[in-house]
């Protein structure tokens, strides 16, 4: 069954009222109607199963046949902190990041960005990841949507994943240690940020700022990755290596 998203403000006793975009998706895209039955999340991850009782060509209301807590979290919070990449490449990584558990998705500018977005283009930005990410978690069931805070500057994105027990930058330059290396070394961290570089790469200088700020340099192998193609297999690895040990 399809699964959808409903706010929790409109859910009164075992009844939920969805319109807007979602009601348009299910009455006019799948031609859902009375009788027919969806699974649906709210903010807070709690899951439901319903089924339609009455439709407009605007809304519906469905019955609430079964209710369910948030899934328990994953094994660690992953915090994927990645330099703005050119085109829509961001979409295909919250996609992703979101269908992988990830817990929050940072972007930002660095001296090496190609992407410069004015405060409006940001604002607007922001609203599309938010729906790509909200889109990526229904598509795959998940309760779980990643935060996204908006576009930040360098620093302010050290800082934000300095807050996590783990911390490793990306780096195809001198002085790293493999990923694999980096992550046995943690022991158990509780969370774990990843910083990613934009098409540029970081520059030596941004490299020596995260190491001051506790992050690690480690590299994903001698080939040198796009930024989507290094953000999920470095994603992967940190999932697979603590989810394992879990």
């Amino acid at each position: 069954m399809p699964t959808f998203f409903v706010e929790r403000r409109n859910i009164e006793g075992d009844t939920a009222l969805l319109s807007g975009t979602e009601a348009g998706h299910m009455l006019r895209s799948l031609r859902l109607s009375p009788g027919d039955s969806f699974f649906a999340f709210d903010e807070a991850g709690n899951r439901y199963r319903m089924r339609i009782l009455e439709a407009t060509s605007r809304s519906l209301r469905a019955e609430i046949l079964e209710s369910s807590p948030p899934e328990p979290p994953p094994a660690i919070e992953i915090t994927l902190l990645v330099g703005l990449p050119k085109a829509d490449k961001l979409d295909f990584i919250l996609e992703k990041a979101t269908e992988l558990g990830c817990s929050r998705v940072i972007p930002f500018r660095s001296s090496r960005t190609i992407p410069r977005l004015g405060p409006q283009e940001a604002r607007r930005k922001r609203m599309r990841w938010e729906r790509v990410a909200l889109a990526a978690a229904k598509q795959c069931g998940s309760g779980r949507v990643p935060e996204i805070p908006g576009l930040l500057s360098y620093p302010e994105a050290v800082a934000a994943g300095a807050r996590s027990e783990g911390r490793v930058v990306l780096y195809e330059g001198v002085g790293r240690f493999g990923l694999k290396a980096t992550l046995s070394g943690m022991g158990s961290p509780k969370s774990v940020s990843l910083l990613v570089g934009p098409e540029g790469g970081f520059s030596e200088d941004e490299v020596r700022e995260a190491e001051a700020m506790g992050f690690v340099r480690a590299g994903l192998g001698q080939r040198i990755l796009r930024v989507d193609t290094a953000a999920l297999a470095a994603l992967c690895m940190v999932t697979y290596h603590f989810e394992a040990e879990a």
